[in-house]
């Protein structure tokens, strides 16, 4: 059974430059073609004259280079635009090597429900997903966020977060939940869970301006 409602597999990048056969490539071809055979025309006629005026080749010869010299110009942008076209695929594929990280997942249906104000029904859309996916994380931040500030249900945003925690999330994942379980204790009055949380918080991401923040505030209620 799938989610009609989770965001479909994303389909393999396509690796950059144009393919052989590839509709943009003849347009690829034409561009390289326009600037680099008339200026290999040129160069190679003034190359052929100036040899046969000092005498280094005879009339007859020049003659054939010159004839030579379209198809030679034409070869040459084949090679340049093949080589073109390797290297844009070359940095393409090196670029998605290193930063190829998957886009987070969207919930079209919950997210219209959310803006039409209708947050039990997008609450029990995000709950049914999670059923049916339970390692999405993501679901399950975006379920607790909901909870927890448009429908005041701080145990069941609590409860989400600390699954978080306990799920191989993502640093990005994690701090939501840490931060999360936070304004979920300051907002329920739980003085107590706060101040741990705030404590784990602080030496979590010690040096770092929310921990840093974290720290500040535990002082304070201290005080």
């Amino acid at each position: 059974m799938t989610d009609p409602y989770a965001t479909p597999p994303a389909t393999p990048e396509p690796a950059y430059g144009p393919e052989p056969g590839d509709a943009f490539a003849g347009l690829g071809f034409l561009r390289v073609a326009v600037y680099f055979v008339p200026a290999s025309l040129t160069m190679l006629s003034v190359l052929w004259t100036g040899l046969h005026m000092r005498g280094v080749i005879s009339t007859p010869l020049m003659v054939v280079l010159l004839v030579l010299d379209l198809p030679a110009a034409l070869g040459g942008a084949v090679l340049v635009h093949r080589a073109v076209s390797a290297g844009a695929r070359g940095v393409g594929r090196a670029l998605l090597a290193t930063t190829d990280i998957a886009p987070p997942p969207s919930y079209p249906r919950q997210d219209v429900l959310i803006v039409q104000g209708r947050y039990v029904e997008a609450a029990d859309f995000f709950r049914d997903h999670i059923q049916i996916t339970p390692t999405d994380i993501e679901a399950r931040l975006r379920l607790a966020d909901l909870l927890e500030r448009r429908l005041q249900d701080f145990a069941g945003a609590e409860r989400l977060y600390l699954e978080v925690r306990r799920l191989p999330a993502t640093p990005r994942q994690e701090m939501t939940a840490n931060n999360g379980l936070i304004d979920v204790y300051r907002k329920m009055g739980n003085r107590g869970r706060l101040m741990v949380e705030l404590a784990r918080f602080a030496e979590r991401y010690r040096g770092s301006a929310a921990g840093d923040a974290a720290a500040r505030e535990l002082k304070e209620m201290k005080a």
